[in-house]
């Protein structure tokens, strides 16, 4: 009898660590894969970054060039004011997004839902944002490069080429409008919809 006991202890010792391997197994596994996620949103970050900082330069470069002219300067101000609150909501959100790891003092005291959550919470707030300003911000934004482009290149400016500045105004569009698309997918759709998946997998 003795050694039957002795034989079910350890064999239920042995079944409770192995619970406990598989429990801590899945754990990585699922942050390992909400990580590859963050990343996969983390690359539009630098790429957005880097060419709202070469619109700046080159509105800044547009404006000190041509201060003379009161239009010229009054636009590219104009259209530098409208990238500002999309670079401040950028650069708080993807901020929250890479502070947010597991296992750092920031998570301390989250549970692996908790910390995918609010993983899924970051990226869906700064997409409907993005989506939502993108309406008019590309829109705008092309309208008044083009404009400028125009009135320092071409005598006249776009009034006396309105169907030249009407074709690039829509070139610009619709390539603008592919970059997006497939951008939003990439980088917020797939990512997003990776993240509702492991939330439906941690609440089984």
């Amino acid at each position: 009898m003795k050694e039957l006991k002795d034989k079910w202890a350890n064999s239920n010792t042995a079944f409770t660590a192995a619970g406990a391997y598989d429990q801590a197994s899945l754990q990585k596994i699922l942050v390992a894969r909400t990580h590859k996620q963050q990343n996969i949103s983390m690359k539009y970050f630098w790429a957005s970054l880097t060419l709202q900082i070469i619109v700046y330069a080159m509105l800044t470069n547009v404006a000190i060039k041509y201060w003379s002219d009161t239009a010229i300067l009054g636009v590219a101000a104009f259209c530098a004011l409208l990238y500002v609150p999309f670079t401040v909501m950028l650069l708080r959100k993807f901020k929250q997004i890479a502070l947010l790891k597991m296992g750092e003092r920031h998570t301390a005291d989250l549970t692996i839902y908790e910390y995918v959550t609010q993983q899924h919470s970051l990226l869906s707030s700064f997409y409907k944002f993005k989506k939502a300003y993108e309406l008019f911000l590309i829109p705008l934004s092309s309208a008044i490069l083009i404009w400028i482009f125009f009135r320092i290149y071409l005598p006249g400016g776009v009034m006396a080429h309105p169907v030249g500045a009407i074709i690039c105004f829509l070139l610009s569009l619709g390539s603008c409008l592919a970059a997006i698309v497939a951008e939003n997918n990439k980088r917020f759709k797939q990512p997003i919809t990776h993240l509702e998946a492991i939330l439906d997998e941690l609440k089984q």
